[in-house]
Order: structure tokens, then C-alpha cells, then sequence
């Protein structure tokens, strides 16, 4: 059995890194502004820069925004799978003979 390691950096929703697709603000005061060559998130409610998940407005439509903060998009993405060679092999053994039944009930068994 082979694993693959994978690890992922834990993303917080502050609003200045995750989608802005999908962080909203419940009370529709986000603004999104750029200086420069950044982006910066402002709350229009309370004056200032965006606090991010902190907020008790703050809302993912995308349903992926753990309690705590963190972004489930990614490590939704990047989950790890194992595979097994022995099931796989098996699995296309059947395939084959499968593929093998019509052929030959087509008359083409020679072409397996």
C-alpha cells in the first residue's frame, strides 16, 4: 500500500486571502479597495480594515469556513488517497475479462 503525503498549510478566511466569491459580510458592509499593488478589505459598518472570520458578520457561501476560521476548500481539494495496487489490478482484471465476453460473443476473441 502506497500513501501519499501531502501536507497542507492551514488558510484562514480573513477576507484578504480566501475568494472573494465566497466571503461575504451578512450585513453587506465589506468593500474591497486596492492600493497599490494590494488589496485591502474595509468594514464600512464599523470604519476600518476587515477583521476577517472574527467578525460575527462574516460568511462563506460557500459553506467551507470552519468555525475557527479555516479555509475547508483547500484541504477539501487535497485529500489523501490511498491506493492499492492489488485492488486496482483486480478491478482491471475483471474489466478485461468483461471486455473478453463480448468480443467473444461477437466472434472478435482474437482481438483481446
Amino acid at each position: 500500500m502506497s500513501k501519499a503525503n501531502v501536507q497542507v498549510k492551514v488558510k484562514y478566511c480573513d477576507g484578504t486571502w480566501c475568494n472573494f466569491q465566497y466571503f461575504r459580510c451578512a450585513k453587506r458592509a465589506l468593500k474591497i479597495v486596492r492600493q497599490g499593488n494590494r488589496v485591502i478589505t474595509q468594514c464600512t459598518l464599523f470604519g476600518g480594515q476587515c477583521i476577517g472570520y472574527k467578525c460575527q458578520y462574516a460568511v462563506c457561501e460557500a459553506h467551507v469556513m470552519a468555525s475557527d476560521g479555516r479555509c475547508l476548500l483547500d484541504l477539501r481539494n487535497m485529500e489523501v488517497k490511498e491506493r492499492d495496487i492489488v485492488k486496482e489490478a483486480k478491478k482491471l482484471d475483471k474489466q478485461a475479462s468483461v471486455i473478453n465476453k463480448h468480443l467473444k460473443k461477437l466472434g472478435l476473441k482474437d482481438y483481446m
